[in-house]
């Protein structure tokens, strides 16, 4: 049984599949800041679902480095006892805040054996470049070459990442719809929108997708004063697309055998 459950409306995520559960970019408490408060903060537009309320898990996932996913605040708050598996830039930053805890590196695809936790097996996928923005994909897989993939924004796969996903059975893909654009000295193509779903749709052929990181959140600062956004209506893309889209705007769970 694979289950999901949003724990907030952006990109956080309780995953359980395999008899195992796993908390994905929690950001449930307050605001996030990306670097200083004049260049980005922003907040919620929907509460999360309380930290009090949040299921058990085996461990935190956190797929990018930045803030809104790798929210120092809200860790802070979670049980220290519980591991951290972490993307390349991820893992570096949660190595440096929270040197006592247990901190694994998922490493990238290219050639690499997975991070085997339990059952299942991690990979991320890595966009190649060398410089920020540096915006990582995850693939999680099981013995049965099942697997989830989680690209919070966007991606396209490489020949390599292509050739290593042969023979895989794409359960559910997790992606952002948004197109969220910002000067090319500040990053550029934040969230790729619904050109790169397309790519992603014939690339990996997913059972079901979910929108994830698509939230429009308020915030202040330079980054949401300079960024051009373009937020779908998801129900219309799922109807103009043909594609197994689930719409999911609350905190409850979905299963699927």
């Amino acid at each position: 049984m694979l289950t999901v459950r949003r724990l907030n409306l952006d990109s956080s995520w309780h995953l359980s599949w395999g008899g195992q559960q796993f908390v994905i970019d929690p950001w449930l408490i307050g605001s996030e800041v990306d670097g200083f408060r004049w260049l980005n903060e922003q907040w919620h537009a929907t509460p999360p679902l309380p930290l009090s309320e949040i299921p058990p898990c085996d461990a935190i996932v956190v797929t990018q480095s930045y803030s809104d996913h790798c929210h120092l605040p809200t860790l802070r708050e979670m049980d220290p006892g519980i591991p951290l598996l972490a993307t390349g830039k991820a893992f570096v930053r949660l190595r440096k805040h929270f040197p006592e805890r247990e901190v694994l590196r998922i490493p990238d695809m290219h050639n690499r054996p997975p991070l085997v936790f339990g059952d299942l097996h991690f990979r991320a996928l890595h966009p190649g470049r060398r410089r920020d923005p540096v915006y990582y994909g995850l693939v999680i897989s099981n013995v049965q070459r099942e697997a989830v993939a989680l690209t919070p924004h966007g991606f396209q796969l490489d020949v390599n990442q292509l050739d290593q996903m042969v023979g895989y059975r794409c359960r559910l893909l997790l992606t952002s719809f948004a197109e969220y654009e910002l000067p090319a000295l500040l990053g550029g193509k934040v969230n790729p929108g619904l050109e790169n779903v397309r790519q992603l749709l014939a690339q990996l052929q997913p059972e079901r997708v979910l929108s994830t990181h698509d939230e429009q959140k308020p915030g202040r600062g330079l980054v949401p004063r300079l960024a051009r956004t373009r937020y779908p209506d998801l129900s219309q893309v799922a109807e103009a697309m043909d594609f197994p889209l689930d719409v999911v705007e609350d905190y409850e769970p979905r299963s699927w055998p």
